[in-house]
């Protein structure tokens, strides 16, 4: 793993900046026991986590030379999650902060329930715009990931931070995952003026409808290209997927069928799907299929280990 940004062309790299944390992963899970009794549950993994973190080692799986930046706290975690960082083509630029905690994401899930998430922000939310060093910024995209779980950066510095990667000759991409604070009027309201600054929007099918107020995503989806410019692409689990660019139609893209083993992180991963095709100059269309067989791919995979090459993901594109 190196602590220095790679020595591949900046046209070629990807840069992801945002959340960094374990995730203690739990299946089987419905329901809390009563209170004082214990139950047994499947047995549960950890692993590095944090959709920042997640889309960057697959990305580094695809063979992309990808830059990882953000801050781990001065606990035995951060070592944990160094090591599982220490991937061939990756490089992470992860200061530590003194006298904080690595941020922990806890995520249950169960069949027939959707997951949920419970986080400890930890050195994270001590994460700002000026903590990005100017040299990660060159790059084919800089993608801004775990918005709403990294305060320091909401507003002004995620404008000036996306601005600077413009600047430095990248195109810029957002996730901000789901706003923990419920999506007041005034949240929307600077998620929207943020896309304005965004080349690539990818939010989920629950988050953009509730950024817009929309019941229909793709209604959502076309508005928000409409006004802010952005391409939008709605990831829409076991549905597949919506693209919407500005002035144009609407499409839907199916999902690849496979037997889901875990499902933690399936958006992370069409992420770096898409943005690692778009790199390459692919166009929307087929960039999000490819990103619907990396994501497929990666939930094929067991809790505890999810590696896989370039040619798997090939496979999974051929098959479907």
């Amino acid at each position: 793993m190196s602590a220095s940004v790679d020595k591949a062309p900046a046209g070629s790299r990807i840069t992801v900046v945002g959340n960094v944390n374990l995730d203690v992963l739990m299946s089987g899970v419905a329901d809390l026991p009563e209170p004082g009794t214990e139950r047994i549950v499947p047995p549960i993994a950890l692993r590095t986590g944090g959709s920042a973190a997640n889309t960057a080692i697959t990305l580094a799986r695809l063979g992309r030379s990808t830059v990882l930046a953000g801050l781990l706290g001065d606990d035995d975690t951060a070592h944990l999650l160094r090591r599982q960082l220490d991937i061939p083509g990756l490089h992470t630029r992860l200061a530590r902060m003194p006298g904080r905690h690595t941020g922990v994401t806890v995520a249950v899930e169960s069949p027939g329930r959707d997951r949920a998430f419970l986080s400890s922000l930890g050195a994270m939310a001590d994460l700002d715009a000026d903590a990005v060093p100017e040299d990660v910024l060159p790059a084919a995209f800089v993608l801004l990931s775990g918005y709403f779980l990294l305060p320091g950066v909401q507003g002004a510095p995620a404008r000036t931070l996306l601005d600077r990667a413009r600047a430095a000759g990248a195109r810029t991409a957002l996730d901000t995952g789901w706003d923990p604070g419920g999506w007041p009027p005034e949240t929307r309201a600077d998620v929207l003026a943020l896309l304005r600054h965004v080349d690539v929007f990818l939010p989920n099918d629950d988050e953009i409808r509730t950024l817009t107020g929309h019941s229909s995503a793709e209604a959502a989806a076309r508005e928000v290209a409409d006004t802010t410019g952005a391409v939008v692409v709605v990831k829409c689990g076991a549905r597949g997927a919506l693209l919407a660019r500005p002035g144009q139609p609407v499409t839907a893209h199916a999902a690849v069928n496979v037997q889901v083993r875990d499902s933690t992180g399936a958006g992370d991963a069409f992420n770096a799907g898409l943005l690692h095709r778009l790199a390459d100059g692919a166009e929307p269309e087929a960039a999000v299929e490819y990103a619907s067989s990396v994501a497929a791919t990666v939930i094929s995979k067991p809790s505890h280990d999810r590696r896989f090459t370039p040619d798997e993901v090939l496979q999974g594109a051929t098959a479907s």
